[in-house]
């Protein structure tokens, strides 16, 4: 019955721990439903393993693979990937084994005759631990460890997971083949280079994917500096094209009036209304005003617009953005260009021109940077591990929203979407102070 109990606190306390790590997407009602329908298939097989392997080897491998069978909550409950929600559990699994190890011998350190004692003393001690760790975990490690899952690839996940079962593996047959095996009479030397080698091969595992997100962060924000150089470079160009345009026009600009006048003259006003009319225009479209005074956002905006302009997209901009801001020029450019480039070649995908419109809006109420960007698409919606990739094939698209999404929290602020079958929104709010 205490082997039973025992199992029953280190399945809640792993769960618990999967909570920590992973990102639920259930409500806790429907976690709670699941959970209870995965304990009902672990009760059943304790019971058909009771009647038939009890006092044998193979009862503590069955209690061990009822265990793994919560996967089946987690793939419910949890929004990462598959992949990574096997590494996580079986990561879980393997810390659990080697601090069960270190207080089995920690207890053995003190003279116990009695073995079902010595049993449960181990098992509640680190219970005990891992429950004091919980806390500290929480503080300190969650949000780092949740960035980082969220960044690796499913593929270098699933050759890290081969190693925790097969680490897992091996410490189930070593030190649970034998239930009679008191672990403290182990060899203690051996025990503990297995500990060091397997903690330290996480540790090295975790600095490697460390240092590689951090890499891809890095060639991110080269890219977005690389994007604002471009958006700057074009508005630069666009200014000189508007010099240009300007002192074609002062040149051009009495013949063009010789032309209406004489059209006047000759009583043919209809024509002269029509050169009038595409005079205006061609005008209008030869150069884009200032959008903001704030330069980045300015420049940007000007960039896309031209590329909406070669799309025919509707794009309408509302922006009173100072010309200082408290925001760093790099988070600036990843949250506008992210947006509005997905806005842009959602709306380049619709084949109707008339359907294809962008509407921008950004203000300063109070300590608040609030952009709003709502434009059409095609209602197709590709969500992959709770990350939309929405317009593009790449994976760039997750990432740049997800970037968005820091850089929001960053600042303390607010980020969401909102969509239907013809209408995409995101709303942002950037605490500048």
């Amino acid at each position: 019955m205490y082997i039973l109990i025992n199992f029953e606190l280190t399945i809640c306390i792993n769960l618990l721990y999967n909570h920590l790590f992973l990102t639920r997407k259930k409500s806790m009602k429907y976690s709670l439903v699941i959970f209870i329908i995965n304990q009902l298939i672990v009760l059943l097989g304790i019971l058909f393993s009771t009647i038939f392997f009890k006092d044998t080897v193979l009862y503590n491998y069955a209690l061990f693979i009822l265990g793994f069978s919560f996967i089946i909550y987690i793939s419910f409950v949890f929004e990462e990937s598959f992949s990574k929600k096997i590494f996580n559990m079986f990561t879980i699994w393997v810390l659990s084994n080697i601090l069960f190890i270190l207080c089995s011998y920690t207890i053995g350190l003190f003279y116990i005759k009695d073995y079902s004692i010595y049993k449960i003393l181990a098992r509640i001690f680190k219970d005990v631990v891992q429950v004091i760790l919980i806390p500290i975990i929480y503080l300190y490690f969650k949000d780092s460890y949740k960035e980082m899952l969220k960044l690796v690839s499913n593929k270098v996940i699933n050759i890290i997971s081969v190693y925790s079962i097969m680490v897992l593996a091996f410490l189930i047959k070593y030190y649970a083949s034998d239930p009679n095996m008191i672990i403290s009479h182990y060899n203690f030397l051996d025990s503990m280079i297995f500990v060091v080698i397997i903690v330290l091969s996480y540790v090295i595992i975790f600095i490697a994917i460390y240092s590689v997100n951090k890499n891809v962060e890095l060639e991110y924000k080269f890219k977005i500096i690389d994007a604002e150089m471009e958006s700057q470079k074009q508005n630069y160009k666009m200014l000189n094209n508007s010099m240009e345009n300007y002192y074609s026009f002062k040149h051009d600009i009495r013949h063009h009036i010789l032309t209406i006048k004489l059209m006047i003259d000759n009583e043919n006003y209809t024509e002269a209304a029509k050169y009038l009319e595409k005079f205006s225009e061609n005008e209008k479209s030869q150069s884009i005003g200032m959008i903001c005074k704030n330069f980045t956002i300015d420049s940007i905006l000007k960039y896309y617009m031209n590329i909406a302009m070669s799309h025919k997209i509707d794009f309408k901009v509302n922006a009173n953005i100072p010309k200082d801001i408290n925001i760093d020029n790099i988070d600036l450019t990843s949250v506008v260009s992210n947006c509005v480039e997905n806005a842009v070649e959602a709306c380049a995908n619709i084949i109707d021109e008339m359907k294809k419109y962008i509407n921008i809006k950004a203000e300063i109420k109070g300590d608040y940077l609030i952009f709003k960007i709502k434009n059409s698409f095609n209602g197709q919606v590709i969500e992959e591990n709770n990350i939309l990739k929405t317009f593009k094939s790449s994976e760039e698209h997750g990432m740049g929203l997800s970037n968005v999404r820091k850089i929001a929290d960053k600042y303390n602020g607010y980020f969401k979407i909102k969509y239907d079958d013809n209408e995409f929104e995101v709303d942002i709010i950037l605490n500048y102070k």
